[in-house]
């Protein structure tokens, strides 16, 4: 027998386990509240029971992906030595991307719609200055810029190699990040 709060739980999963699907498939822009709750088979009121707007839906998924890169981030900050910072930097983020593939992926965090909502873009900014400037100090060149910004969107990496194992497509991704930021 399911407690009311188990209950509850599952279908906030639900809502954004759906909203991920959708988000995917469709976009951000795209998607609705009624098509989140009509594919889940709840009452959109239900929907709303825990997240207000579809910002708030889109809030919480970022949230999946924030909190581990801000850790990894506080972690690479204690450490002096600019190699050892860097791969820790790149290991961690890789494991990172590696995991949102195979869970919160495929939201795509590029997604004109999603970059369209000013505080999700301002968050998903502020990180990436967070680590630009634990990577690179204060004053980053422009090649060492512009590989950070294409290591932001591997997007189209993972999505053509989503069959390699794990390990593989780690190994892979860390080679292709290693390649796009100069020593």
């Amino acid at each position: 027998m399911t407690t009311r709060a188990e209950q509850a739980e599952r279908t906030r999963n639900g809502v954004l386990a759906t909203a991920r699907r959708l988000f995917a498939e469709q976009g951000y822009a795209a998607t609705s509240l009624q098509q989140i709750a009509d594919t889940l088979g709840v009452t959109k009121a239900n929907v709303y029971y825990y997240f207000r707007t579809k910002n708030a839906i889109l809030e919480s998924l970022l949230d999946e992906r924030v909190v581990s890169l801000d850790a990894l981030l506080d972690e690479a900050g204690t450490v002096s030595d600019p190699v050892r910072r860097r791969e820790l930097l790149l290991d961690g983020y890789v494991d990172q991307v590696v995991l949102a593939h195979r869970t919160v992926a495929p939201v795509d965090f590029a997604d004109p719609g999603l970059r369209g909502q000013p505080h999700i873009a301002a968050r998903l900014d502020a990180l990436t200055l967070r680590f630009q400037h634990t990577l690179f100090g204060d004053d980053p060149s422009l090649d060492e810029l512009a590989g950070l910004w294409m290591m932001t969107d591997l997007k189209p990496v993972t999505r053509r190699f989503t069959h390699l194992p794990d390990d593989e497509l780690r190994d892979l991704l860390r080679r292709v990040c290693s390649r796009l930021l100069p020593d």
